[in-house]
């Protein structure tokens, strides 16, 4: 039991750098440039009108999928899951309209939203 407990605790420990980002946006153009965002940190808002804040950054890739742009800014995000629900960047909110069709998001805001809110299912 106590092998179980450390490994949990260097789980906890080990810094979210070393783990593979979690893209949740990706657009691919006629050139077959693609662009994803990803989050690069997230933690609990401290601030009661949100849920989560969250370092999103951005990589553009070529057709032979090499990187091509890599930007080193850490944009600032922040989600509401519950009602009235929204993504915020800066000084803007982004409403959730609801329900989402989880089916189709070809929107960055809406597939940042569903990342951390919707409730996984099988």
């Amino acid at each position: 039991m106590r092998a179980i407990a450390f490994f949990a605790g260097v789980l906890v420990a080990t810094p979210s750098i070393a783990a593979e980002q979690l893209v949740f946006y990706a657009a691919t153009f006629p050139d077959a440039t693609s662009v994803q965002l990803s989050v690069l940190d997230n933690s609990i808002s401290q601030d009661g009108d949100y849920d989560f804040d969250v370092a999103i950054g951005l990589v553009e890739t070529d057709a032979s999928g090499a990187i091509r742009y890599e930007d080193t800014g850490r944009h600032l995000a922040r989600v509401r899951c519950n009602y009235p629900a929204y993504v915020s960047v800066g000084t803007r909110k982004y409403p959730m309209a609801m329900p989402l069709n989880l089916s189709n998001h070809d929107d960055w805001k809406e597939n940042l939203w569903v990342t951390f809110c919707a409730a996984p299912s099988s």
